[in-house]
């Protein structure tokens, strides 16, 4: 690390542990500025996305519509057990952290939330306070995260409950949402700062339907 790294890091107060800069909003292309105000607070992610100026703007599009109930199909605890075990499979703290307000200000159960990181074994042999609707969720998630794949199994038990529509953005979100996390534990990202009236302001952000 030369001199000039070492001065950009203490000079930027959102940056401590981030291996690269923060992307700088004064200087980034309209498209990326524009994202970047998508939210009525700061998120670190946002600003360390925004370094892709050509997928940033996409990236943010695919996860602006899970935030919008119109748009995502499935229901908002659906898209949250997804995140919140994807999080807590792959250790990515801060997309826990940012994700659990968002939960619990929709009623996520506490003992869900509790039981977030039981092992597939648990979910699968009916462990746990899962809905059958959940276990065949966490079921796709877990064989994703561990395989890169399902077994074919798993997919015609859950289009007994699931429609393809539902299994589909499924998919979707759970790759999103694990690209996201890569991201954050390969460059190391920083916590965001206290947001005064969080979940006030993710009431106005979130939709679920």
């Amino acid at each position: 690390m030369n001199t000039g790294d070492v001065v950009e890091k203490y000079d930027d107060p959102f940056r401590k542990t981030c291996l690269v800069p923060y992307v700088d909003p004064a200087t980034a292309p309209p498209t990326v500025q524009e994202k970047l105000k998508v939210l009525p607070f700061r998120r670190n992610i946002f600003y360390l996305l925004g370094h892709s100026h050509g997928l940033f703007p996409h990236l943010v599009g695919v996860i602006g519509g899970c935030f919008d109930g119109k748009t995502r199909k499935i229901p908002l605890l659906d898209w949250q057990l997804i995140v919140l075990r994807t999080a807590t499979t792959l250790g990515a703290k801060y997309e826990y952290d940012v994700n659990l307000p968002v939960a619990e200000v929709y009623d996520m159960p506490q003992e869900k939330i509790d039981a977030m990181g039981c092992s597939a074994e648990d979910v699968r042999s009916g462990k746990g306070p899962w809905t059958e609707r959940d276990r065949l969720i966490l079921r796709i998630v877990d064989e994703q995260l561990a395989t890169y794949t399902n077994e074919p199994q798993t997919i015609k038990d859950a289009l007994d409950v699931l429609s393809t529509e539902d299994l589909v953005e499924i998919l979707i979100i759970l790759g999103t949402y694990a690209l996201i996390a890569r991201v954050i534990n390969g460059l190391k990202i920083d916590d965001d700062p206290p947001i005064p009236g969080l979940k006030d302001l993710l009431k106005k952000a979130v939709t679920s339907k």
